[in-house]
């Protein structure tokens, strides 16, 4: 049996290494290679290149970087024949991954979508080639199945991997004055939110702050001179929220993360002025963290744009996020019990087998 996989973002990354392992474990014989990070390598597949280690955000940023989208697109096929994988399985990135389904599709191979694009947020216009060129689709949002269900689409609930991951975890410490950063995995993410996070260090000194690094963006990083009680870490985030009171956190699959620890958060955002213009007009959701669009509800604070500014981190930190402990257990509860040994391997060899 012979996969190969195409991830395009550091949290796809980290998603599908849990997935890959998941193949492993049931069919050790597998024999996995493709694009992705150094997650998914870990877990038992060939990287043949590091597609999410310079990841892309935003509707100018694709468009500037258009002619490097062109020439991968054409290097991941050459990889893909010369692999000759009975399924591809596609993670997310959805401008970069249709496109290799409709193509793959003509080649004859097999396609497993897991973690399909968030049409139901925008370009629903995708449901067409998503559906006619996928064999399987596979999500990791509970509320994803009837949303598809209602359009005369089969899509499966297969768990969501974090949930496993974090089954045991519980970081928070109230009292600690520990507050957790997450300025997000790409540099222009990064770029926008990290002088409010350092103004927000010198303006509470009696605070620890704690910035996860994104390995993502380590060589790259511009922030050499710090306040004294902002630490910047290279560890993983378990390790990092270890005794953390309260976070902010960029938006992503990180908000949910942050959840699953049981850290009150707030999820801060700042984009660039064009993508969010023209995000705003197409944005069908009431939402943009994880954690809410889950429970349909403001379970976290969101505050995005202008309204990330020194004064409303400051009394975010102050006031805590006591009221969201509540929460989490309904969170959890809302996710499920189902996995992806159970439920996602059986349908990836129902494709096979097809």
């Amino acid at each position: 049996m012979r996969v190969f996989w195409i991830a395009g973002e550091p949290s796809g990354d980290i998603q599908a290494a849990a997935l890959v392992r998941a193949l492993k474990d049931a069919v050790p014989e597998v024999d996995q290679a493709g694009w992705g990070g150094t997650h998914m390598s870990e877990a038992g597949m060939k990287q043949l290149f590091d597609l999410p280690g310079k990841p892309l955000m935003g509707f100018v940023e694709v468009v500037l970087k258009a002619a490097t989208i062109y020439r991968q697109v054409q290097a991941v096929k050459q990889d893909i024949t010369a692999f000759q994988p009975q399924v591809l399985i596609l993670v997310d990135y959805a401008g970069f991954n249709l496109r290799i389904a409709k193509w793959a599709k003509s080649q004859g191979i097999q396609v497993v979508y897991y973690i399909p694009p968030k049409i139901w947020a925008w370009k629903e216009s995708r449901l067409k080639p998503l559906t006619q060129y996928s064999d399987a689709i596979l999500s990791i949002l509970p509320f994803e199945e009837h949303w598809y269900a209602a359009r005369g689409h089969d899509v499966h609930y297969v768990g969501n991997p974090l949930l496993l991951k974090y089954a045991n975890e519980n970081m928070y410490e109230e009292g600690s004055k520990k507050v957790l950063l997450l300025p997000g995995s790409r540099m222009q993410e990064i770029k926008r939110l990290m002088p409010e996070f350092i103004a927000l260090a010198q303006a509470l000194p009696e605070h620890r702050f704690h910035v996860v690094r994104a390995a993502s963006v380590r060589e790259s990083w511009p922030y050499r001179q710090l306040p004294d009680n902002l630490i910047v870490e290279d560890c993983s985030l378990v390790e990092a929220a270890v005794g953390s009171e309260y976070a902010l956190t960029c938006s992503g699959t990180a908000s949910l993360e942050i959840a699953l620890l049981g850290i009150p958060q707030s999820v801060v955002y700042k984009a660039n002025s064009i993508s969010l213009a023209i995000a705003r007009k197409l944005v069908k959701v009431d939402y943009f963290s994880l954690p809410n669009l889950i429970m349909d509800e403001p379970m976290v604070p969101e505050f995005l744009q202008e309204q990330v500014h020194l004064e409303q981190l400051k009394s975010l930190v102050l006031t805590g996020g006591e009221q969201q402990l509540h929460d989490m257990a309904r969170l959890r509860k809302r996710m499920g019990a189902r996995n992806l040994a159970q439920d996602a391997v059986p349908r990836i060899l129902a494709v096979l087998k097809d």
